[in-house]
């Protein structure tokens, strides 16, 4: 990513912004920034950059902190005197032109505060970005806090240079959407049965689907009720801290349109194709630290398939569109891989060794062709619904996508090593009633059923365990019962998980939201809360 991209990712929110005086930079020469992030601050004023070059923040930033914490949210700051309309964990907020906006309190803070979030503070003053947190630079390979009383007297700046080798720069490609580099966490890789960060720290992935862009909307769901920024914030505040975004490969026909976005909610989504409201998801998670991974759920949006390819949709197809969403966002650190398909099962099989219908060689030849034009991606591998040949004829079955036993005798091989999350589907009485539930110990039967499945992988360090899909209706006390056991059995063992879903209207289990897109389910969400890990560190 190149530096302007870099810089105008951290300084876009701030766009709108009521203008003052910026005299003592124009009569440099210099513009006056339309945004408010002090990269400098010198005897004459205070230095902002914009489109890769530098201007003087004006008079009406007086007052707003240079560190805009709403930013990491999603949205702007508030201009000073803006009333409190809410105070939640985050911060005090406001109302401008009928948005959400931060009040900001002025910050004075000489010591080295990134060393609370495992990070040193720089020697240098080159803000690369700015979060809730603070502003970041980057020396010697890794993020670094700057701290803004070191760099209150630096030199008047000359025109900004471009990033040296040292720095996280990756040049993008024609067309792509813009890298939201607001993430000292980077790209994830596997050690064991642990997911790790870049410095090699574990981290916990926790968080939420959000369906709809594999349906024929070709966009998540709700943005015909409220803006893309509530549904970012809801996420955010609730403690998720990913998304995993369905999609369809019927959102690369042309002429392929979403459906029902509403242009008044969301005006700068209505005319956009299903790839740029992805993008746009991403590009707004990103900003609220929010990563995110995308599922192939369906070939065509009409229903789901039992292999990854259908008649329209060839296998040649299937890798093709997956290695142009990987060449899409590579180098974007918002997105961390691929769930090469939704719910494998019938006659899909795991190591009958028939290459027509066998999940873990297709997964294989799936994940290889990612990693050639993006390596940093984890590959995310579903089971299928039974164990054995034959074996869903004679009872050995399980969830679709859900049965992962095969592993042991038949692991998926990448060639990227430290790359591979294994991934199962669970779900409660209300979906299928299983032969488990009928039994006399139910659901304190659940913890050995779950290890004989696919929690052996995670306890044996074979590799991780994302459980993909997992709710309820929550119907009765067993449906707790059952909830709260999966949850803790996954806190305990180190699983990962992602809940199915944000959406109300997802009809075997409903969602954390209810039909008025806005009404949390404060029973379902207070069962994942003990497991929820906000800043993926353990």
């Amino acid at each position: 990513m190149n530096y302007k991209n870099i810089l105008s990712i951290a300084l876009m929110s701030f766009a709108g912004k009521a203008f003052g005086s910026c005299d003592f930079a124009s009569k440099d020469g210099y513009p006056c920034c339309k945004g408010c992030s002090v990269t400098y601050e010198d005897a004459s004023g205070k230095w902002g950059v914009e489109n890769n070059a530098w201007c003087g923040i004006d008079s009406s930033c007086n007052g707003q902190t240079a560190t805009c914490w709403s930013t990491a949210e999603g949205y702007p700051c508030c201009t000073p005197g803006t009333a409190v309309t809410l105070t939640d964990s985050k911060g005090k907020w406001g109302i401008e032109n009928g948005s959400w906006c931060g009040i900001t309190e002025t910050k004075n803070d000489n010591s080295c505060w990134a060393s609370s979030l495992g990070y040193g503070c720089c020697n240098g003053c080159e803000a690369i970005t700015v979060d809730g947190s603070g502003k970041w630079g980057f020396e010697n390979g890794a993020w670094c806090g700057i701290i803004d009383s070191k760099c209150k007297n630096q030199p008047q700046p000359t025109q900004p240079s471009q990033p040296s080798p040292t720095q996280p720069a990756t040049p993008t490609q024609p067309n792509n959407p813009p890298v939201n580099n607001n993430d000292p966490i980077g790209f994830l890789s596997t050690k064991g049965h642990l997911i790790v960060d870049e410095k090699g720290r574990a981290v916990k992935l926790a968080g939420i689907s959000w369906f709809g862009g594999e349906t024929t909307n070709l966009s998540p769901h709700g943005l015909w009720a409220k803006p893309l920024s509530h549904f970012i914030k809801t996420i955010k505040d609730l403690g998720y801290n990913h998304i995993r975004y369905p999609w369809t490969n019927e959102m690369f026909k042309e002429g392929a349109k979403t459906e029902s976005v509403d242009s008044v909610n969301n005006p700068d989504l209505a005319d956009l194709t299903p790839l740029e409201v992805m993008d746009a998801v991403i590009e707004a998670a990103g900003a609220a630290g929010i990563k995110v991974y995308l599922d192939r759920h369906r070939p065509l949006a009409g229903g789901q398939s039992e292999l990854w390819y259908i008649d329209e949709v060839p296998e040649s197809q299937w890798i093709e569109d997956w290695q142009f969403l990987a060449k899409r966002y590579k180098g974007n650190p918002t997105v961390i891989g691929a769930d090469l398909h939704n719910e494998p099962h019938g006659t899909a099989c795991w190591g009958c060794g028939e290459e027509v219908r066998d999940w873990r060689l297709a997964a294989e030849r799936c994940g290889n062709a990612i990693h050639e034009v993006n390596p940093d991606w984890l590959i995310i591998v579903e089971g299928n619904d039974h164990y054995g040949e034959e074996g869903w004829q004679k009872g050995e079955s399980y969830w679709w996508g859900g049965m992962l036993k095969g592993v042991k005798e038949n692991p998926v091989r990448l060639k990227v090593p430290n790359k591979l999350v294994y991934s199962a589907h669970d779900y409660d009485k209300n979906v299928h009633l299983q032969d488990w539930f009928t039994t006399s110990d139910f659901p304190d039967n659940m913890p050995e059923i779950w290890d004989d499945k696919w929690g052996y992988i995670v306890k044996e360090d074979i590799a991780p365990v994302l459980i993909g899909e997992f709710g309820s209706v929550l119907r009765d006390a067993v449906d707790v019962k059952w909830l709260t056991n999966l949850v803790t059995y996954m806190h305990e063992n180190g699983v990962h998980w992602t809940f199915w879903c944000l959406n109300p209207n997802s009809g075997d289990t409903e969602g954390i939201l209810g039909y008025d897109w806005e009404t949390v389910n404060t029973k379902k969400d207070g069962i994942l809360t003990p497991d929820k890990v906000p800043d993926f560190y353990l």
